[in-house]
């Protein structure tokens, strides 16, 4: 899919950050810089998007709903105006605050659990304790290998590699269980 998204954002903004699509030319309006990312793809050969609204309360699709928001909620994805989850893999090409969390939300599909930038409440049952958590997680990082100088005193980038990579996030369970079921 390889596609790229800019946003400006406002830097100084408290959270949530305001982004937006076109640099404001008024620089009195805060401190607004460049935000870019690309969606490397979205689900997939399986997965595209789940439904989450449904007329039938024992669907797999009001299932899934109730399983990545909070359970305690009565119809918790409608009552955030969402239809479809689907997972969403991105690769930053600037890092500014809140890069993801914000434009994804100015695209009108904030994460699942962010409740500052309208993705609501996702909680967890494991082992036996709740967790309020948000679905974003890091699957791939890659960085310039660093060692110390010849004294000792700081650390330099060198040409070696170092390289971090997840083939699953935490709720692919929950994705599976849905592909499983429908």
């Amino acid at each position: 899919m390889n596609r790229d998204l800019t946003h400006w954002v406002n830097v100084k903004s408290a959270c949530p950050k305001t982004f937006t699509r076109t640099k404001p030319t008024n620089p009195k309006l805060g401190d607004w810089q460049k935000c870019v990312m690309r969606i490397t793809s979205i689900g997939d050969e399986k997965f595209r998007a789940a439904c989450v609204s449904s007329k039938y309360n024992d669907s797999n699709d009001y299932t899934l709903a109730h399983r990545l928001w909070d359970p305690r909620m009565e119809m918790p994805a409608e009552e955030l105006g969402v239809s479809y989850v689907m997972q969403v893999d991105v690769q930053l090409l600037t890092t500014k605050p809140h890069q993801i969390r914000g434009q994804l939300a100015a695209l009108g599909c904030p994460i699942v659990g962010d409740v500052a930038y309208g993705g609501g409440s996702c909680v967890m049952r494991m082992h036996h304790h709740m967790w309020q958590r948000m679905a974003v997680q890091l699957c791939h990082l890659e960085f310039n290998m660093p060692e110390w100088n010849e004294d000792k005193t700081a650390l330099v980038p060198t040409d070696k590699k170092c390289t971090f990579h997840l083939n699953t996030a935490w709720w692919t369970e929950y994705l599976n269980d849905y592909e499983r079921s429908v």
